[in-house]
């Protein structure tokens, strides 16, 4: 394994060594001293809104599932029996009375507790009696933040909300555009897996100079589709409107703004402006739920929540956030050059239906397996895999933009759509993590 000198020196002012990117031991590294150590989103409340509910998340290279007990609080356990390891639970989510391990029987209650075990007087001492040491291994720290459910498997470190802090304004935002002050999880997800180091996922997010040249031939065939169909029904408007909006050429660039926070979180700001994709379009439908929104908070503060124009808002290390479509995506790295997307959706209960059903057409539009966009990122995912393991040079450029950036406050960097400031940002976050003691 590397030590810790030759990993800092891994990433350099504007540059990171392409180790970072196709070593099988950097990625090892990155499993036990990033998702190992962060805080990782498993889910939201509301998919566990019942005792014995639970969501299966991968974090790291560890299965965990998160549990609602019968006292109502939240736990986290590893999806492994104490007995042999076999994996217990193999569905994503779900309800369940007990736990039952599927190879030899051991039967676990919803907290964990080993509730009973066939023939439990040839096992000895570990199995002798119920809860004890032969119980489900627990998370170390599980925590909510407005709903949002996650796990840190190390014992130490900062609580939720200090990790959170510097990004927290976007979850809120998220939240408080529901007119209940309430969010609940759409339902479904998509799953794609592409091959590729998870991080290309997370930067790509964030990166407005990509759309122009990576998704041009998808904005094509959406303006010659809209060219020769002429009329559409309102699904099809929305998403040719999304395929449309990411022909971004660098004139553009300069309009967006994007952020570099602290913990390597950050955000990238919308660049939608024109009809049902405006930040506050003019219908009869967000007219409504605008009206409903200011019943709840005031018109003033109403007004606040909705001029927070973010496109992504990026959870470090691998949640990426879109508020103003109520979509989720998430990185699950699986080797040095396989990782799987997920994505879904939220609902703002109490706003009208159809603006959830433009929260799905979002999905299906930017992260379904049948989207152009989503399929262009894969593609180019692989080619940025394929190549940064070939030429003599070593070192990947993030120098884009360094001479435009400027400081904010409290560890917070701005510039704009043609600076790769939160890249970097990221990669200090990196170095830090991966360099720690």
């Amino acid at each position: 394994m590397p030590d810790i000198d030759e990993i800092r020196a891994l990433v350099q002012p504007g540059r990171v060594h392409r180790r970072v990117y196709t070593d099988p031991d950097i990625f090892a590294l990155e499993m036990a001293r990033i998702f190992e150590r962060c805080w990782i989103y498993v889910g939201h409340e509301s998919q566990i809104a019942r005792p014995g509910d639970f969501i299966r998340a991968p974090v790291g290279r560890h299965d965990i599932l998160v549990v609602r007990g019968d006292d109502g609080a939240i736990v986290g356990l590893h999806n492994r029996c104490a007995h042999r390891g076999a994996q217990i639970v193999s569905a994503h989510d779900g309800s369940a009375e007990t736990f039952d391990c599927p190879y030899h029987g051991w039967v676990y209650g919803r907290d964990g507790r080993l509730v009973s075990v066939p023939g439990r007087e040839d096992y000895g001492a570990r199995a002798a009696s119920d809860g004890g040491e032969g119980g489900l291994q627990r998370v170390p720290a599980v925590a909510a933040y407005r709903g949002f459910v996650f796990v840190r498997l190390c014992e130490d470190g900062p609580d939720l909300a200090a990790y959170l802090a510097p990004i927290a304004d976007s979850i809120d935002n998220f939240v408080d555009r529901s007119p209940s002050g309430e969010v609940e999880y759409g339902g479904s997800r998509f799953r794609q897996l592409f091959h590729g180091n998870w991080k290309l996922s997370v930067e790509n997010g964030i990166d407005a100079a990509h759309a122009a040249f990576v998704h041009r031939s998808s904005a094509a065939a959406a303006k010659a589709w809209e060219r020769d169909r002429g009329g559409f029904g309102e699904n099809a408007e929305q998403i040719i409107a999304q395929i449309k909006s990411n022909d971004i050429p660098p004139q553009r660039w300069h309009d967006l703004a994007v952020h570099g926070l602290r913990n390597g979180h950050g955000h990238l700001g919308g660049f939608y402006r024109e009809g049902k994709l405006a930040p506050q379009p003019d219908d009869p439908v967000f007219r409504a739920y605008r009206r409903d929104l200011a019943a709840r908070h005031g018109a003033a503060r109403a007004g606040e929540i909705l001029a927070l124009d973010r496109f992504n808002s990026v959870v470090y290390p691998n949640l990426t956030i879109n508020i103003r479509f109520q979509v989720l995506r998430q990185v699950q790295p699986v080797a040095v050059d396989r990782s799987i997307v997920h994505a879904v959706c939220f609902r703002l209960k109490g706003a009208p239906e159809e603006m959830f059903r433009a929260s799905v057409r979002c999905l299906n539009a930017f992260n379904s397996p049948a989207s152009l966009i989503s399929q262009d990122d894969l593609a180019v995912f692989r080619r940025a895999q394929d190549g940064v393991r070939s030429g003599a040079d070593p070192w990947i450029d993030f120098s884009r933009g360094a001479g435009i950036d400027y400081d904010v406050e409290d560890g917070k960097r701005g510039s704009s759509g043609a600076s790769e400031v939160l890249h970097r940002a990221q990669y200090e976050m990196w170095q830090s993590l991966m360099t720690a003691a």
